[in-house]
């Protein structure tokens, strides 16, 4: 298997590595940090953040989509900084509803640390495997992504309704494969 050039220009510690990144990933990146924290500052700050870890980490790291590792990042990244700016005070932006709707199915965590748990992400895969391709996408744009449900109402061409009770029913069917797998916790 040969190596993305990219992710080789990393490794050679080539500086247009960046660059290039930057070029071919950047508003994508940028879009993702700015629906969580819906701060163009604060998004741009963490797009920097992504590259420098990119920087750092490959290598040793070789990821083998780069595109989705620097999403991966990028998320992350973006829900620390909220976590920093919230803790304070609850509330603004998609990421705290969308955060919101997942605590009613995952009470007592957070939908970020509940992605850490393994048990649970791997009873999500299955669960996201079975479900039809435009289920599974809409669940993705929302949970994953964080667009907003008048943007993947959109972009699926649906009703922004359809749309909140598509999630709604998505959210109820992994509620009862989490209790039917004993990891559901009241």
């Amino acid at each position: 298997m040969t190596r993305d050039p990219l992710v080789q220009q990393f490794f050679d510690r080539s500086e247009e590595a960046i660059a290039e990144a930057k070029r071919r990933y950047g508003s994508g990146l940028c879009a993702l940090a700015l629906r969580i924290l819906g701060s163009a500052e604060d998004a741009e700050e963490v797009e920097n953040d992504v590259y420098r870890e990119a920087w750092d980490a490959i290598p040793p790291a070789e990821p083998d989509s780069l595109k989705s590792w620097l999403y991966m990042v990028c998320r992350r990244r973006a829900l620390d900084r909220l976590d920093e700016r919230l803790a304070a005070k609850r509330g603004g932006g998609e990421a705290a509803a969308v955060l919101d709707e997942l605590e009613d199915i995952l009470p007592g965590e957070d939908g970020r640390d509940w992605a850490e748990n393994l048990s649970r992400r791997e009873a999500l895969n299955r669960f996201l495997k079975e479900l039809p391709a435009r289920e599974r996408s809409i669940f993705l744009k929302r949970y994953w992504y964080f667009l907003s449900v008048r943007e993947i109402a959109r972009q699926e061409r649906l009703t922004d309704n359809h749309v909140k009770v598509l999630l709604f029913r998505i959210r109820h069917q992994l509620k009862e494969l989490l209790q039917k797998e004993g990891l559901w916790y009241e």
